[in-house]
């Protein structure tokens, strides 16, 4: 991160599927880089890659969670150097001790109703002082009607109250 403020690049980071606390720990520790670094921490540009997905059918959020959820252990088990591979290429999706319960993944990331990702999107805006926010909406095997919907969403109702909330800064 000191590199990032020396050099001026941006801060692109994730929480994986973890709350509001690692959103915290993130923002402190590019507040700590700013100190060392003796610049103004408002220099940061700041870029979330997020999980994210609104809707009222729970199965579709289930779904959700749960392709997000394999994602994560195959993210793992290349971060591992393919230790859980059969041949060295095909890797095995296997439950991990950092598995997060959907429940919990559901509370952490700003998956629901579309005023409940709002919502989550504004409070993680607020505390990270994200630039830029990627996010990942299309996990697993959805097909093409459920995710022009939920672009359709983004487009026509989340992406613009969250502009509204903002005082119309761009999102």
């Amino acid at each position: 991160m000191k590199r990032a403020y020396r050099e001026g690049h941006n801060y692109f980071v994730t929480a994986f599927h973890d709350g509001l606390e690692t959103l915290r720990t993130l923002r402190g520790a590019i507040e700590k880089a700013a100190a060392s670094e003796e610049r103004n921490v408002a220099d940061a540009k700041v870029s979330l890659l997020r999980c994210c997905y609104a809707s009222d059918n729970e199965a579709e959020i289930n779904s959700y969670l749960d392709n997000a959820r394999f994602q994560r252990r195959l993210s793992e088990a290349l971060h591992q150097r393919r230790q859980q591979s059969h041949d060295g290429y095909l890797l095995r999706e296997t439950p991990t001790q950092q598995d997060l319960s959907l429940e919990a993944m559901r509370k952490n990331l700003p998956i629901g109703s579309v005023n409940r990702v709002i919502d989550r999107l504004l409070e993680e805006i607020d505390i990270l002082k994200t630039d830029q926010i990627a996010v990942q909406t299309q996990l697993g095997d959805f097909d093409q009607k459920t995710m022009l919907r939920q672009l359709e969403l983004w487009g026509d109702k989340i992406i613009p109250a969250i502009n509204k909330a903002m005082g119309n800064a761009r999102v």
